[in-house]
């Protein structure tokens, strides 16, 4: 599901945690340009000792005006200023760094590294989109321009360093703007995923829960416990680095260092701080076609730290050039660690479902065995002679479309469920003793009407699971024959589903190995005989086939005395 495919409903629940975001995130960036402005101070006195003191009021001034935009967001609980507050703390530190800078000289002075770190923080730590980073990039760029041409206008020999100045600016509004949309894409995506597994969870629920129902009838409801997951991202700045074609480290910016926990000017080489062994991946994979000019995007690898942490990054990487000189390869490192993790968490759970709905099944399907003589095992024996077909079959070009995927541990699922109807079978017909009458054969023929029924009342209007879906007709079709003859309704071959044709070779065959109900118990030999010459009469010749290339399996199993569940199904 894409976003312009949701609901308006969960696109106001997204807009809502997109605010509220805002809100957390606002009160850490006017926190930090408090703390930048202050720490200021020290530069000031270091580089302008003359008009030291006069700075030092201007930056008071503005410490005390954004320490009350935090009073304001604090108080802000109904997130109505949510935006409106960093964005007027953002436009205030531009004016105090335009009216430095023109104090100070214009082009010359050292503080139109204050409008980058303006821009960088309040762009790189809000979750704006593209459209705001660079609206908001250039606004900065445009005080800048302002506090230059109307303020100092250039002299000679400033030309290349007001050129010099421009371009960092610029350099760092595109990286922001490209940081951030790769942040948009990925909380739209963490969202998606968050709506989708809650969806899937509430629709596993509901079927575990009606197959409860059928098994325990008028037993207590149990409440199921689960582990939800919702995806919690606190933005950080991604690392950005600039390497040589070799790898060796030529700038980067404080992220690194600190993610890494190394000194910052420290000599490093990233193909060093790859888990061992995969340098020469990299070196292949990522540097040489980036250096060849190539965008590299969503390469993946292991970073190693100085203390030895491994951790997940995805790596984005381009070639940086200036008037047709390379500068070095420009790498965006991104931690991912957590949404490994949370992948690998949400694969375990759904696999905990499934092992539930599959143990709530077999329960359902026991009813039917304790309501009728079968050999021990029955179920499971059905159950994987029934997948050895289906993986058969799956490799045959007139069934590859459906015996696809997971089809065959579905359709071996469903099988076990052949024989519900046998529940509504009154006890004195199912156990009786004497020779059956014709209206007695009649009444345990309908088993199959009532299985299929019972599974189909299962079924939603609207979608209907491929499982549900091979267990009705199983369960309605498994005694048809393929020349007719077969009950509940005469269907003639291809009439029959293909799972119904399959559970009718794989029953018929553990019936005759196992208890003898089509007459005297066979050895496995003489059953691959009886089943042979029934075939275009009793059984499918293509599952017949089939049955022939896997007869050595189906011998293993009718001599297992055990068969593993979990192994079964595949």
């Amino acid at each position: 599901m894409a976003y312009s495919e949701m609901t308006e409903s969960q696109k106001t629940r997204y807009l809502n945690e997109l605010q509220l975001l805002y809100h957390h995130r606002g009160f850490y960036v006017l926190l930090l340009s408090v703390l930048l402005f202050f720490v200021f101070s020290f530069l000031d006195y270091l580089l302008v000792p003359g008009p030291f003191f006069e700075f030092l009021q201007y930056r008071l001034a503005v410490n005390g005006f954004f320490l009350l935009l935090v009073y304001l967001n604090y108080k802000d609980v109904g997130l109505q200023y949510a935006v409106s507050i960093p964005l007027i703390g953002y436009v205030f530190s531009l004016l105090v760094w335009a009216l430095m800078v023109a104090r100070m000289g214009g082009v010359g002075s050292p503080y139109f590294a204050g409008f980058i770190v303006a821009i960088v923080i309040f762009t790189a730590l809000l979750p704006l989109s593209i459209i705001q980073v660079l609206v908001s990039g250039f606004a900065g760029i445009l005080f800048y321009l302002l506090s230059v041409y109307f303020c100092c206008p250039l002299v000679d020999g400033q030309g290349y360093v007001f050129l010099n100045n421009l371009f960092f600016m610029l350099a760092f509004v595109l990286l922001v703007a490209v940081q951030s949309w790769h942040e948009t894409t990925a909380r739209k995506e963490s969202f998606l995923l968050r709506i989708k597994e809650e969806e899937t969870a509430e629709q596993l629920d509901w079927r575990a829960e009606l197959l409860e129902r059928e098994v325990t009838r008028r037993s207590e409801e149990h409440q199921r416990s689960e582990n939800r997951f919702r995806l919690l991202f606190e933005h950080i700045a991604d690392d950005v680095i600039l390497v040589s074609e070799k790898g060796e480290l030529l700038h980067a910016n404080p992220p690194f260092f600190e993610h890494l926990v190394l000194s910052e000017g420290a000599d490093v080489d990233l193909v060093d701080l790859v888990e061992p062994g995969e340098g020469e991946r990299m070196r292949l994979d990522l540097l040489a076609p980036v250096a060849r000019g190539e965008i590299v995007r969503g390469y993946q690898a292991r970073l190693q730290t100085a203390q030895g942490v491994m951790f997940e990054v995805e790596i984005n990487g381009n070639k940086l050039e200036r008037q047709g000189q390379v500068l070095g390869l420009q790498l965006v490192i991104r931690d991912i660690s957590m949404r490994k993790r949370m992948e690998q968490k949400l694969h375990q759970s759904l696999q905990v479902r499934k092992q539930t709905e599959n143990a709530a099944i077999m329960a359902l399907a026991r009813l039917s065995e304790h309501r009728d003589i079968n050999p021990h095992r029955h179920l499971e024996r059905v159950r994987e002679f029934s997948r050895l077909l289906a993986v058969e079959l799956s490799g045959c070009l007139a069934y590859q479309n459906e015996l696809s995927g997971n089809a065959p541990a579905d359709l071996a699922m469903a099988s076990v469920l052949h024989d519900i109807g046998k529940v509504g079978i009154p006890d004195a017909i199912l156990f009786k003793s004497d020779p059956l009458t014709d209206k007695d054969v009649d009444t345990i023929q309908r088993h199959t009407i009532i299985g299929g029924d019972v599974i189909k009342a299962m079924e939603t209007s609207d979608e209907t699971s491929d499982f549900l879906e091979y267990a009705k007709n199983i369960a309605y079709f498994h005694h048809e024959r393929w020349d007719g003859s077969g009950y509940p309704f005469g269907l003639v071959g291809d009439e029959i589903p293909l799972a119904a044709r399959i559970v009718a070779l794989a029953d018929t065959y553990d019936a005759m190995t196992s208890t003898g109900e089509y007459g005297e118990q066979v050895s496995h030999q003489q059953a691959l005989h009886n089943i042979l010459k029934e075939a275009g009469h009793h059984f499918d010749p293509a599952v017949v086939d089939a049955f022939l290339s896997c007869s050595a399996e189906f011998e293993r199993v009718c001599n297992t005395e055990s068969l593993s569940g979990n192994a079964s199904v595949g």
